[in-house]
């Protein structure tokens, strides 16, 4: 029989027989991971106390990732393992891992603290789950987020903030994970910002530990200093002390310069490539900002999409697009490279020759969501999308496409 946890409000079931699993599965959406998709939470749920392990917080991101902007109630949703594991093979001891984490997650509480329009606050403790379920060999997880945590994820009007998918899904820290989503959250106007020691270890549920500031500087601020050194929330941080003690932070960003996506040009022949092989506008600029940032060097760059095109043609790989953007946003394939380097010549950049038209690819989500902004700052007279989509394929450098079995817009420069 199945191992239940019950709770105030939900019931998390834990480990299913065959026909309670069976039944779950008939009920769980297909609804896929969009490879760079944004994810987004209301603040209140991004300062709310809680713990997690790594496995659990990836798990959360992944059911983010699933939620569309319109859902009005959540999804029964099923998360392959292997999302869990992005960077590593998928072995036994993955899903001893995974059923540990499934036990933990159905006990987590998270304590949302809000201020109300009269000043006062209010503290509301619930389980962020409202089932989840594992069968081992299934290859998959059922889950499904508690209705209590509906305001915090669902229908976002003000007031909340977005991260990139791969970028959250790339941490080996839970508490980097943790720091990226409150820095991003509080850096709207701010390249600044001060944290209470206090309060920063109680909402990350670390009252009770790290109590010498020398370790809670080497377990939490080092390492995810070092994590986000990669990311829009790269920072340096100083001490600011009441006599002898630390009693706040300031973390100071290091924010990137804005600079404008034509204006950044990758090595000879590359961008052509990664547009042809489905890569967003979106994930392009990205690739862009961390090669003007120096961080992405020209050979690395040419070897990670020769690396996974071989790999494509061979059949074992899934999304070249995803993997290509994940290996060129971190070091993900650094052991190999410095392999292929010690015996290979670099790759050559194309000999001069007719110069090549400018192809770029849109996925349609991206489109939309760039829709609308539009239609809600008031600055287009289409009042639905398809008539938006219509109106630009009537333009001679507009057309539509299937990359990796997803439409999208092509957009061809001018010649």
């Amino acid at each position: 029989m199945a191992k239940n946890v019950k709770t105030s409000d939900s019931q998390t079931e834990l480990f299913s027989n065959d026909s309670e699993f069976l039944e779950a599965d008939r009920r769980a959406t297909s609804r896929q991971l969009r490879q760079d998709s944004m994810v987004a939470q209301h603040n209140d749920l991004i300062r709310a106390r809680y713990e997690m392990s790594l496995l659990e917080s990836r798990l959360f991101v992944c059911l983010l990732g699933r939620i569309d902007r319109k859902d009005k109630d959540f999804l029964l949703c099923r998360i392959p393992v292997s999302e869990l594991y992005p960077d590593e093979k998928v072995g036994g001891k993955a899903y001893a891992q995974i059923r540990e984490a499934v036990v933990r997650l159905a006990g987590r509480v998270i304590h949302v603290e809000s201020i109300d329009e009269q000043g006062r606050r209010e503290i509301v403790s619930n389980p962020l789950m409202a089932t989840c379920r594992y069968k081992e060999g299934s290859g998959y997880l059922i889950a499904q987020f508690n209705n209590f945590t509906k305001p915090y994820l669902l229908e976002l009007q003000g007031n909340f903030t977005v991260a990139e998918i791969q970028t959250l899904l790339g941490f080996r820290s839970f508490y980097s994970y943790r720091l990226y989503w409150l820095l991003k959250s509080a850096t709207f106007h701010h390249d600044t910002i001060k944290l209470e020691l206090a309060s920063l270890k109680k909402t990350l549920n670390l009252e009770q530990r790290y109590q010498n500031f020398a370790d809670f500087k080497r377990y939490v601020l080092d390492i995810a200093k070092h994590e986000l050194s990669a990311t829009d929330m790269s920072f340096e941080y100083e001490q600011v002390k009441e006599g002898r003690a630390v009693s706040a932070l300031l973390f100071h960003l290091l924010r990137p310069a804005i600079v404008k996506q034509d204006d950044i040009k990758l090595p000879e022949g590359t961008q052509q490539t990664l547009t042809e092989i489905g890569i967003s506008l979106k994930s392009l600029n990205d690739i862009k900002l961390r090669y003007q940032q120096e961080l992405l060097q020209e050979e690395y760059l040419r070897f990670v999409i020769r690396y996974y095109q071989e790999a494509k043609n061979k059949g074992r790989l899934k999304s070249l697009a995803g993997a290509i953007y994940k290996a060129l946003m971190s070091d993900q394939l650094k052991e190999e490279f410095l392999v292929w380097q010690t015996n290979h010549p670099a790759y050559p950049a194309p000999k001069p020759g007719q110069k090549k038209t400018n192809v770029e690819t849109i996925p349609l989500h991206v489109l939309r969501e760039q829709f609308d902004t539009l239609q809600a700052k008031g600055l287009t007279d289409h009042e639905k999308f398809e008539d938006y989509l219509d109106w630009m394929l009537q333009q001679d450098m507009y057309d539509m496409d299937v990359i990796d079995g997803k439409e999208v817009l092509v957009y061809t420069e001018p010649g």
